[in-house]
């Protein structure tokens, strides 16, 4: 298992930001965070339609991880992962002054859920692609994202 400053480091460029608001409005908007459905995820889907792909369903509550986006027939789960709770290595992300322990230890445990759900389900004979919210939002990335799924369903169907 990795320590805290193994966190640190990989977010290297993560900077302390000004917590401007009350512990107790600190909670009640991170109560208001949905798990489901955010604009990552509605993006995501938006594209999968777009590209004409079918026999995907999405928000797999049955499934290891709860993928976001699944492809049955070719053993392919997809997650979108929030760069800020996931610990994108990528972003500026900033994390809250107040309980600055809380969050890093938070992140670090989804980082690590994030490994465990992936090997859990390469056992069972899935392919998993992880795409970061920051490929979703942004349109140069979003057409390798869209590459990648396609090269994926290409794989599954010449294995089959």
């Amino acid at each position: 298992m990795f320590s805290i400053h193994w966190l640190k480091r990989i977010c290297s460029r993560w900077d302390v930001m000004a917590d401007n608001i009350s512990p107790e409005d600190r909670h009640k908007t991170m109560k208001a965070v949905k798990g489901r459905c955010t604009k990552p995820e509605r993006c995501l889907f938006s594209m999968l339609a777009g590209m004409r792909l079918k026999n995907w369903r999405k928000n797999a509550d049955d499934m290891v991880g709860k993928p976001d986006v699944v492809f049955s027939q070719e053993h392919i789960a997809i997650f979108i992962d929030g760069c800020f709770w996931h610990g994108c290595p990528h972003c500026d992300r900033k994390l809250p002054q107040t309980n600055r322990e809380y969050w890093e230890r938070k992140i670090h445990r989804n980082i690590e859920l994030a490994k465990q759900y992936n090997r859990k389900l390469k056992k069972a004979g899935w392919k998993v692609l992880r795409i970061w919210e920051h490929e979703i939002r942004n349109p140069a990335e979003r057409k390798r994202v869209r590459e990648k799924i396609r090269q994926a369903i290409k794989q599954a169907a010449e294995n089959q």
